[in-house]
């Protein structure tokens, strides 16, 4: 590695803040295919000015997306956590000149395979980056004929949702409490119906899960129906994020099509 490509890396490590691309399809950083390497990027901006310039393409095309700004002491948090969303690469942006960098080479990636299985965090890259994709297409505000591979991305996100498993919150019991008896969280949409809110990892359930009043009970997508309360239509995926909405009949049919 170059002298210069290490002082970068050592600038972006160590400066007072960042700018990213929020999406607020997604509520997560707004994340890019390269066309030509094929890799999963984020961009980081040294300026905000440069981040408004940079992303008018974007907003051309009614992608929904805001400038937010990442401070020094949020960057191993934040840089991390681009590792449980399938991104492998940053686009560094300064004054005229941009960088792109492996995810590796600005923070090292974490590594439980030491951790016995039980105790590892649940992580599922590949669905939150196929289910990023998706939404972040599906919300652009255009008609549905001009999104683009919206038939591709639903199907790669489909095929990821059956394989994973996810973490369903459930009321820490009190001491005594019958287990059975344990209560489970809801989500009510706007016009009054009610899913359950289901996690595709650590971070997901975390950001959900603020104030510690739940536990995570592991599930797998074909035994999905079988933990939904009563009252639910069907279960939303990583409300604090995608927020992808899954009826019972939808859960049913996937179940079957994949021979599940």
């Amino acid at each position: 590695m170059d002298n210069a490509r290490i002082e970068l890396i050592r600038k972006i490590q160590t400066q007072k803040e960042v700018f990213t691309v929020l999406s607020r399809a997604t509520r997560l950083p707004f994340v890019i295919c390269d066309p030509e390497t094929f890799n999963d990027q984020v961009w980081i901006f040294e300026e905000k000015e440069m981040l408004e310039e940079t992303v008018k393409p974007l907003t051309e095309k009614k992608n929904p997306v805001a400038a937010i700004r990442v401070d020094n002491q949020s960057f191993l948090s934040f840089y991390t956590v681009l590792y449980t969303l399938g991104v492998n690469s940053i686009v560094y942006y300064e004054k005229e000149k941009k960088t792109e960098l492996e995810l590796e080479e600005v923070v090292k990636k974490p590594d439980f395979s030491s951790l016995p299985e039980e105790k590892r965090p649940l992580l599922n890259p590949q669905l939150q980056l196929s289910g990023i994709y998706f939404m972040q297409e599906l919300r652009r505000g255009v008609e549905m004929e001009e999104k683009e591979n919206l038939r591709e991305l639903e199907e790669e996100t489909a095929a990821n949702l059956v394989k994973s498993r996810y973490l369903v919150a459930v009321n820490k019991p009190e001491e005594g409490q019958d287990p059975k008896n344990v209560q489970v969280p809801y989500i009510k949409t706007q016009n009054g119906d009610i899913y359950q809110p289901i996690f595709s990892d650590a971070e997901e359930f975390r950001k959900f899960n603020k104030e510690k009043k739940f536990t995570g009970m592991l599930v797998n997508f074909e035994n999905l129906e079988k933990v939904i309360i009563p009252v639910a239509k069907g279960v939303a995926v990583n409300p604090q994020g995608f927020n992808l909405v899954l009826p019972k009949e939808k859960i049913g049919a996937m179940r079957q099509r994949f021979g599940l």
